[in-house]
C-alpha cells in the first residue's frame, strides 16, 4: 500500500474513531443531563413536591428514554397524585425497559393494592420478592395486604420475616401485635408493641394499643399511663379507653 493510500486509510480510521468519539460523548451527556434531573426530582419528592418533580422527570426522560429509574420515579409522582392510569404506564415501562428492576413491581402492587386489586397486586409482591428477597419493606406492604384480606397466616409469616430482615421495623413489631391482639394471644402482643413504642416513641396508635393489652392483663396501672401517653402524642381515640378505664 503506498504512503497516499496508508494516510487516507488513517485518515479515515481516526476519523471513524472521531465520529464513534463524539456519539459517544453526546450520549454520556444526555445520559449525565438525564441523572441531574432525575436527581433534582427526587430532591422535591422526599420533600413531598410531587408535582413539582413531574417536570424535571419529563426532562430526564426526554433526555435518555431508556432511564428506568426515571420512569419508576415519575410512576411513584404519579401516584402520589393519585394518577393512578399514568403512574400504571410509568411502572410498565420501567418493567419493560429493565425487567430484573423490583422497585416498579412493588410500587405497582401498592397501586393494586390501592384499587383494591387484591390478586394482582400479591402477584407483583410475589414478583417483587423474587427480585429483591432481602427487602423488609415489601413483606411488611404484603403482610397488611394479607391482614386486609384476613389471611392471618400468611400475614403472621410476612411479619415475622419482615422483622428477620429489619429488627428495627416499628411497623412489622406493631402489625404482628395487632395479629396475635386479634387472636387474643395477648401476652405475645404485648410484647410486640413493647417492642414498637421502644423503636418509635412518638408512635401513638402504638401507645393506645399498648395500654388497652396490659389492661386486657391486669397491668391497669400501665396501662392508664401508655393510654395517657397514646393521648398526649395526639391519638385521641386513646380518649374513651382512659375514660373507662382510667378515671
Amino acid at each position: 500500500m503506498s504512503t497516499t493510500s496508508q494516510g487516507h486509510f488513517i485518515f479515515r480510521k481516526n476519523g471513524a474513531l472521531l465520529g464513534f468519539i463524539l456519539i459517544s460523548l453526546c450520549f454520556f451527556q444526555s445520559c449525565t443531563s438525564s441523572e441531574a434531573k432525575l436527581a433534582e426530582a427526587r430532591k422535591l419528592m422526599q420533600q413531598g413536591k410531587f408535582r413539582e418533580a413531574i417536570q424535571p422527570l419529563n426532562q430526564a426522560i426526554d433526555a435518555d428514554g431508556g432511564n428506568f429509574e426515571a420512569f419508576n420515579s415519575r410512576g411513584v409522582a404519579h401516584y402520589e397524585l393519585k394518577d393512578y392510569e399514568n403512574a400504571l404506564l410509568d411502572y410498565e415501562q420501567a418493567i419493560q425497559l429493565k425487567p430484573d428492576f423490583y422497585k416498579p413491581y412493588y410500587n405497582r402492587a401498592k397501586l393494586k393494592t390501592a384499587r383494591g386489586e387484591t390478586d394482582p397486586a400479591l402477584k407483583d409482591y410475589a414478583e417483587a420478592i423474587r427480585r429483591a428477597p432481602d427487602s423488609s419493606d415489601i413483606y411488611l406492604d404484603r403482610g397488611q395486604l394479607f391482614a386486609t384480606a384476613g389471611n392471618l397466616i400468611s400475614a403472621m409469616s410476612d411479619f415475622n420475616q419482615a422483622i428477620q430482615l429489619n429488627p428495627k421495623s416499628s411497623l412489622a413489631y406493631f402489625n404482628r401485635g395487632n395479629i396475635r391482639f386479634q387472636q387474643e394471644e395477648f401476652p405475645q402482643a404485648l410484647d410486640d408493641f413493647a417492642k414498637t413504642v421502644e423503636l418509635d416513641a412518638k408512635f401513638g396508635k402504638a401507645f393506645n394499643a399498648l395500654g388497652v393489652t396490659q389492661i386486657m392483663l391486669k397491668q391497669k396501672e400501665n396501662g392508664c399511663l401508655s393510654l395517657k401517653q397514646a393521648l398526649q402524642l395526639g391519638y385521641t381515640e386513646a380518649q374513651p379507653y382512659i375514660k373507662e378505664y382510667c378515671q
